[in-house]
């Protein structure tokens, strides 16, 4: 008898039923956080593809000597980046979830051929339920994003 007892291999229905137990309280416990973490991540990246175009705008207009004009069109979190010389797009974006929530760009941004805004200030985006602050500062043209 004690042979069979040593050749058994495997586990128990009641060390398997555990198992399933202590699998099934992490995966409800990591499963609540995982839709906020991808709308986190999600509202992230979107705000940092808002930073890059403007940084692009600045950098177009250093490089091309030309005056550059960040139009928005709220409430949705929408832009255009426009060439003044010669009308040209440079980029633009588009998404329908987000929104402007204040701005103090009543008209935009225009950078000038040296590259610097023409004014300082914020815009408040919210993705979702996250909600985010981009900060042009007037004088470096630096640009910070910030969650709120």
């Amino acid at each position: 008898m004690s042979k069979l007892i040593l050749h058994d291999k495997g586990f128990t229905l009641i060390e398997q039923l555990m198992i399933l137990l202590v699998l099934s309280i992490l995966l409800s416990a990591i499963g609540g956080k995982i839709p906020n973490l991808i709308e986190s991540a999600e509202a992230k990246r979107q705000v940092n593809i808002m930073k890059q175009d403007f940084q692009l705008a600045a950098y177009t207009a250093l490089i091309k000597k030309t005056r550059v004009h960040v139009e928005f069109h709220p409430p949705h979190v929408s832009y255009r980046v426009v060439d003044q010389k010669d009308g040209e797009i440079i980029a633009s974006f588009q998404h329908q979830k987000g929104s402007i929530k204040s701005s103090t760009f009543p008209k935009g941004i225009y950078f000038n051929v040296n590259g610097h805004p023409s004014s300082g200030g914020s815009l408040m985006i919210q993705f979702g339920s996250q909600t985010y602050k981009l900060t042009i500062y007037l004088g470096s043209g630096r640009i910070h994003v910030h969650k709120q």
